[in-house]
């Protein structure tokens, strides 16, 4: 946790320990100490609160380790032994030296003494607790984050070598029956490999160039399909003015082609982003065949490992909705853009 938050908390509870202890101790005094100077109660107050942080801080810096360590009797026996100590102190302190004849011993003593010092001694326990919790919270997102951004980043550095082969295997085909299409796909392909090789190593690239990266792949992709219009692309808005996470788009590309079924109808996968308002929206949906063993309900492996990039990449900005039904898949990706 924060040091400053810390910091917040612990002054948080102190404000109400005083509030709460002074209004007491102001009605207790003044009935028993009618006329006498204010002095008097801000002296009850400053020790109660000197009395209540020795308590306090024993137990948030040295009984919360029994606690750390699952010695619960231990710390049972210790916190009541230590509590009756800091009473006794503290009674002898305000007898002899604070407000001496005012009290005696068996006026100050009984056990509700002892009971109050252990009650706000275990607050301390128990805000060490919660800072702890906090900070274990922490660095578990810390950890997970650091994990995510290492498997992104492995993704980045490569490129899946089945599409690399298919699309290898198309040239070829095409190189002796369409020459003029068999070039573009190697520039198209070109430009995949320079864009995986200077742009995903940053954090974040500009939309037109991520958009751009979609449409070779999908050209690539596309080399597959006899039927024309088997593919559909298509672009609302204006693209050039954002940035974005690198390959956020490729796992629904990937998956869309990897179970893409020609039923009849076309096209067979459509891809389309709309940008207004600062939020990119991105649609993508293929036909698939609906008797065919395919797990489509999470999108594959691939868009669930997205789902964990984007808690990380764009937390309480995005969301992301896929659906499965009657041979057609859909994946719906939104992204606000604007700055909190």
């Amino acid at each position: 946790m924060v040091k400053l938050v810390k910091i917040i908390i612990h002054l948080f509870f102190w404000v109400v320990f005083i509030a709460i202890s002074g209004t007491m101790s102001y009605e207790m005094e003044r009935q028993s100490w009618v006329g006498e100077s204010p002095v008097n109660h801000i002296g009850v107050l400053l020790i109660g609160l000197v009395w209540a942080m020795a308590a306090f801080y024993s137990f948030y810096f040295f009984m919360y380790r029994f606690v750390e360590k699952h010695r619960f009797v231990r710390y049972l026996l210790l916190s009541l032994l230590l509590s009756t100590v800091i009473s006794v102190v503290f009674i002898v302190i305000c007898r002899l030296f604070i407000f001496p004849g005012k009290y005696n011993v068996p006026q100050m003593w009984n056990y509700t003494t002892i009971l109050g010092t252990y009650v706000i001694a275990s607050c301390g326990c128990l805000l060490r607790g919660f800072v702890a919790w906090i900070d274990s919270v922490q660095v578990k997102s810390d950890l997970e984050k650091r994990a995510i951004t290492a498997e992104l980043e492995a993704l980045r550095s490569q490129v899946n070598p089945h599409f690399l082969f298919n699309t290898l295997n198309n040239i070829d085909a095409l190189i002796a029956k369409e020459p003029q299409k068999a070039s573009d796909a190697i520039i198209a392909l070109s430009d995949i490999m320079r864009y995986m090789l200077d742009e995903t190593s940053h954090s974040a690239v500009d939309l037109a160039r991520e958009v751009q990266h979609v449409r070779n792949i999908i050209s690539l992709q596309e080399l597959r399909f006899r039927h024309p219009g088997s593919v559909s692309v298509e672009i609302n808005g204006d693209v050039s003015h954002h940035q974005i996470a690198p390959l956020m788009f490729v796992p629904f590309i990937e998956n869309a082609f990897k179970y893409a079924h020609y039923s009849g109808l076309l096209p067979v996968v459509s891809v389309r982003f709309d940008v207004a308002d600062d939020v990119i929206q991105f649609t993508c949906i293929n036909h698939y065949n609906p008797d065919a063993k395919v797990a489509l309900s999470n999108g594959g492996i691939g868009l669930s490992n997205l789902k964990k990039q984007l808690l990380v990449l764009y937390p309480g900005k995005h969301t992301l909705r896929t659906e499965g039904k009657n041979g057609i898949f859909e994946a719906v990706l939104s992204i606000d853009m604007r700055h909190e």
